[in-house]
């Protein structure tokens, strides 16, 4: 991208970060710090070399693992680095749970010290014993000291579970094959999530609902953030020769977009909801949505329960993998749509800022103040790698994180 000025800028800072300080009694979340600043130190490490970036890596990573030292292995959800312990709440979700793999394992690799490795490594095998009522199919949260499952926890592939079963697939490329179990486990994921969660409008709309309150409700909204999941069927069925799973891909991606361009502004809502009638969740109706005003439904029966667009990624990820996998203009051709509408409704004079409703055209109040980091390490990234050359970060030599930062296949 020819930011060498920009990138070593960063890196200067970089260098002055102590990760193993911070404010008096702040809650640094596991989650989050591994994604972001480990896997981001962890993946300019792979394109740069630089020693330095490896051993702030380690810094965060050895400032986080006081996280795993609980009943269950289980690592909690936020830790104190100054006093290196833990702040234990009695469940943790399973995206926090179960998405620390691969930055873990990778620095193990990367260091030649396997502890962080066996740290994560026993995290998933604790999500793996834990007794569940649809063999492939996680409750959304487990408790930190027992390692069993709250069973009338969510069950969907949304928010609290949407990236531990991105892992389960991901820890199988990243040890390219070599550990199967993550492919068996996937594998029976992706059946559980379709037999279960995946639905079709009136209208021929593919979407993936969420199962609530005890298996007792099913609501027929496709939250963002389950819009990496066509992606990440996708490159499921590149990597383990399944066409099926990207038949599906293709469907629920062409949701995921019609998201998109069904507002007024082409920027997608955070929820998007789908004609239905209240009823338990066997019939697959729709009971959940009382307190929403009136959702925007268009001729086809697909709405925005929550129109708010905050700058998210998943999307424009899916699309990323989709022209990769099939190699069809279409996607970079929608990825252009949808950042035209960035530049138009979300640019403001010194950033970029969320969108409260996308149905609205007037900017004026219709800003959050904030820009998440994920605008850029994801869903520009993103943007850039659709326009960009295929050998550019091909998918047979690295695995993005769930923030985007690749990670270079362990041969």
């Amino acid at each position: 991208m020819e930011l060498d000025k920009d990138y070593d800028e960063a890196k200067d800072f970089v260098r002055t970060m102590q990760f193993d300080r911070t404010t008096e009694g702040f809650e640094t979340p596991v989650f989050e710090m591994t994604i972001r600043a480990l896997g981001g130190l962890l993946g300019a490490y792979e394109l740069d070399n630089d020693p330095m970036l490896l051993r702030q890596a380690k810094q965060v990573a050895d400032s986080l693992s006081y996280a795993f030292n609980t009943k269950s292995g289980l690592p909690a959800a936020f830790v104190d680095v100054n006093r290196k312990t833990v702040f234990l709440d009695d469940y943790i979700c399973i995206a926090e749970a179960g998405t620390l793999q691969l930055e873990f394992k990778k620095l193990s690799q990367l260091t030649g010290d396997d502890k962080y490795a066996k740290l994560v490594e026993n995290a998933s095998e604790v999500l793996e014993r834990a007794e569940k009522r649809h063999s492939g199919l996680y409750p959304s949260f487990i408790n930190v000291h027992t390692g069993e499952f709250n069973q009338s926890s969510s069950l969907s592939v949304g928010a609290y579970a949407d990236s531990f079963y991105e892992y389960l697939l991901k820890q199988y490329i990243l040890h390219d094959g070599k550990e199967p179990k993550f492919k068996d486990r996937y594998v029976a994921s992706v059946e559980a999530i379709k037999d279960k969660l995946v639905k079709k409008s009136d209208s021929g709309y593919y979407y993936l609902g969420r199962i609530y309150e005890n298996e007792t409700k099913f609501s027929h909204t496709f939250q963002h953030l389950a819009c990496f999941y066509p992606g990440l069927l996708a490159l499921g069925s590149k990597v383990l020769d399944r066409p099926q799973d990207l038949e599906l891909a293709k469907e629920l991606a062409r949701t995921c977009y019609h998201s998109y361009n069904m507002t007024p502004t082409g920027l997608g809502p955070e929820w998007t909801i789908f004609r239905a009638a209240p009823a338990s969740a066997n019939s697959g109706n729709n009971s959940e949505h009382w307190w929403v005003e009136e959702p925007h439904f268009d001729a086809y029966g697909v709405g925005a329960s929550h129109p708010q667009y905050v700058l998210r990624p998943e999307t424009v990820e899916t699309l990323f993998t989709l022209y990769r996998v099939t190699g069809d203009t279409k996607y970079q051709e929608w990825g252009w749509n949808i950042f035209q509408a960035i530049e138009k409704y979300a640019k403001l004079e010194h950033g970029y800022a969320g969108v409260k409703d996308v149905y609205k055209t007037d900017s004026v109040g219709n800003h959050y103040d904030s820009m998440q980091s994920f605008l850029l390490s994801e869903t520009f990234k993103y943007l850039y790698l659709l326009f960009g050359p295929t050998d550019l970060m091909p998918l047979d030599e690295v695995v993005f994180n769930t923030e985007a930062h690749a990670l270079r296949i362990i041969k």
